[in-house]
């Protein structure tokens, strides 16, 4: 048996400053290194075969973070297949200017991301912002589902069993639940340094998603 523990990074600048990154970049906050360093203590006795990440600089730090209390050591291999979704003409612009066409649609009062999810789930959210980009630059969830099942077939090629962590970001976490998933509902962001587990044996069987309870017991052992 397979298990794909995928990984979302820790709190960075940018979401401190409600900026939309995607395949931008900004650092891990402090708080954000000892976010992934929670999650890590909280599955420090777990062995990971490999460990792959995203080539952004805040997926390859969380995946060092997470990484620094786990027995075993293990090699960080980086690929592109697992960015974040390309958010195009949006990129490094405010959450507002990019969310805030959603609000107007429904007639309500601009509220961030947080405000979004009483109407709309991850994949619809997605779905408008790639609708909104005009200049057609955003990858929206088809091409950034194949560009990350491409990553997981190059995974299962290379590995029979075992545990694998694969460092990422929210929006291509939340695709890749819907895209496997279809009938999970999906309430919310997914959480910073929060684990989703999918086994495989022939087929994707969803183990957990937006797990962050060993991010809480990394938190109860680790004082800053």
């Amino acid at each position: 048996m397979l298990k794909l523990y995928l990984l979302r990074h820790g709190r960075t600048q940018f979401n401190e400053d409600e900026i939309v990154q995607g395949w931008n970049d900004s650092p891990l906050t402090k708080e954000g290194i000892y976010q992934a360093e929670c999650t890590g203590y909280g599955l420090k006795d777990t062995r990971f075969e490999k460990v792959y990440s995203g080539d952004a600089k805040r997926q390859i730090d969380t995946a060092k973070a997470f990484l620094r209390h786990n027995s075993f050591e293990t090699q960080i291999i980086t690929d592109y297949h697992f960015r974040e979704m390309n958010y195009g003409k949006f990129q490094g612009g405010s959450y507002f200017d990019m969310l805030n066409p959603l609000y107007l649609e429904l007639g309500e009062k601009y509220a961030g991301y947080e405000g979004l999810y009483r109407f709309y789930s991850d994949i619809q959210i997605a779905d408008k912002i790639f609708t909104n980009d005009d200049t057609g630059q955003t990858e929206g969830i088809e091409k950034t589902w194949k560009r990350f099942s491409e990553g997981l077939e190059m995974i299962i090629s290379e590995n029979k069993k075992g545990n694998i962590l694969i460092s990422t970001s929210s929006m291509a976490i939340a695709i890749t639940v819907h895209k496997l998933f279809p009938e999970k509902k999906q309430e919310g962001l997914v959480g910073n340094a929060s684990i989703t587990v999918i086994s495989y044996d022939g087929e994707y069987h969803l183990e957990d998603y937006n797990n962050i309870e060993y991010r809480k017991i990394g938190e109860n052992a680790l004082f800053r």
